[in-house]
């Protein structure tokens, strides 16, 4: 049974402190991206404080640019998620979606690449994506 969670996005930084995945923003625990997005999120996060503490970047202005680039990059599997958070049936056009790429391994591949947290879904469901692994399947 699934549970709402309230997504939202936080500002991740103050005077003194720093925040880092679930921390800084929360989305539905259905996709289990929490430790990645906490791992990619320390990541960018050291990176804009090692641009303050060595001098070259103003504090505000390196952590700003930390959350933009955070939300930039978890934006599709936020939004990705709260979709599948709602556990409603997928529209006819996303089923047949599915069935097509259950029967192709690179689109599979793919798939379980979106599942992991490696690829954005924004990548995985454009249509130059698809056309590449799903052209095959139409020609069968």
């Amino acid at each position: 049974m699934g549970t709402a969670v309230p997504n939202r996005f936080r500002r991740p930084y103050g005077p003194g402190w720093a925040l880092v995945g679930d921390s800084g923003y929360l989305k539905d625990f259905v996709t289990a991206q929490g430790i990645q997005d906490a791992f990619r999120d320390a990541e960018l996060c050291a990176h804009a404080l090692d641009l303050t503490f060595t001098g070259h970047r103003a504090f505000d202005d390196a952590m700003r640019e930390y959350q933009e680039t955070r939300d930039t990059k978890v934006m599709p599997m936020y939004e990705s998620t709260a979709e599948l958070a709602t556990l409603d049936p997928p529209t006819p056009e996303m089923a047949w979606l599915l069935e097509a790429v259950s029967h192709r391994v690179p689109a599979m591949d793919g798939f379980a690449r979106v599942a992991a947290g490696v690829t954005s879904p924004a990548e995985f469901f454009s249509p130059e994506y698809l056309g590449q692994v799903l052209v095959p399947a139409t020609a069968d």
